[in-house]
């Protein structure tokens, strides 16, 4: 139940907060332009939360995967936009300087990117991937089982809607022949519907296979639904995502690697990925 609230009160953090801290932002240039005196604390409410949203901003334009937990730039940014704040202690600019600025980039950071995970019994190095079925891209099932006598490496996505599984679907790509000379198939799985993922797998460099995992029913099955993972505004996509999860079998079905990122920002390298296939 507290672990639902948790994720509820994620789902609606990002989008609302965003959208603040563009209306701070501009309320915040319009008063040191139009101020003929010059204040700190309007300042330091620009330098702490300017900087998030320009973050947030490249972050959906321009996707990128980090594998550092804590982003330096936000944070170093809303610790100087405080001290800015703090000289002159005008009420308002130092609300927004230490609300939205510097104590929302500490719950995006500490907070928000984390996912919560439960324990996993079923995912481990030698355990024997569990049965699911999944849906083709032309509306067939097809059981997990049917990829025995392959490797496969399952990569568990959000969607298209998330800049970080976007991110991570184009590094494996760029390394797709590297894996295929390993003889590995790569599966793509992500409950969004099939036409999104076409208009996905048409955006790719390299032909991937991209699977629906209708009403999350594979990602029950292995534990790693996301209960009200989809943040609020993004529409067509439900409340319900999965946590992203890369798997990697054997010929037997067998697990030899796996990744239950706790943080959504992070995510396995190809190279570590091909690491394990080189030591194989």
């Amino acid at each position: 139940m507290i672990k639902g609230l948790i994720s509820r009160l994620k789902r609606w953090y990002a989008i609302p907060y965003l959208l603040l801290c563009i209306g701070v932002s501009i309320q915040s240039i319009a008063y040191l332009l139009g101020d003929a005196a010059f204040s700190y604390s309007w300042l330091g409410a620009l330098v702490a939360v300017g900087p998030l949203v320009l973050f947030m901003s490249v972050v959906y334009a321009l996707p990128y995967t980090r594998i550092v937990r804590f982003i330096a730039f936000p944070v170093v940014s809303a610790l100087l936009g405080a001290v800015l704040a703090v000289i002159e202690m005008r009420p308002l600019p130092t609300f927004y300087t230490l609300f939205f600025g510097l104590g929302g980039v500490l719950v995006y950071v500490f907070w928000y990117t984390y996912l919560d995970r439960s324990d996993n019994i079923l995912l481990h190095k030698g355990a024997k991937l569990p049965d699911f079925t999944l849906t083709s891209l032309a509306g067939e099932p097809v059981v997990s089982s049917s990829f025995i006598g392959k490797k496969v490496l399952w990569i568990f996505f959000r969607g298209n809607w998330c800049p970080m599984c976007q991110a991570q679907l184009d590094s494996l790509a760029k390394e797709f022949d590297t894996f295929k000379a390993y003889g590995v198939e790569m599966v793509l799985i992500s409950p969004q519907s099939r036409v999104k993922s076409i208009k996905q797998k048409s955006r790719m460099p390299a032909p991937m296979q991209f699977f629906e995992d209708q009403d999350n029913q594979a990602a029950q099955r292995l534990g790693i639904v996301h209960r009200y993972g989809v943040p609020l505004g993004i529409r067509g996509y439900g409340h319900d995502t999965t946590l992203p999860t890369v798997i990697m079998t054997d010929e037997l079905g067998c697990i030899i690697y796996v990744d239950l990122t706790d943080n959504f920002r992070i995510r396995p390298k190809p190279e570590a990925l091909l690491e394990v296939l080189s030591h194989g």
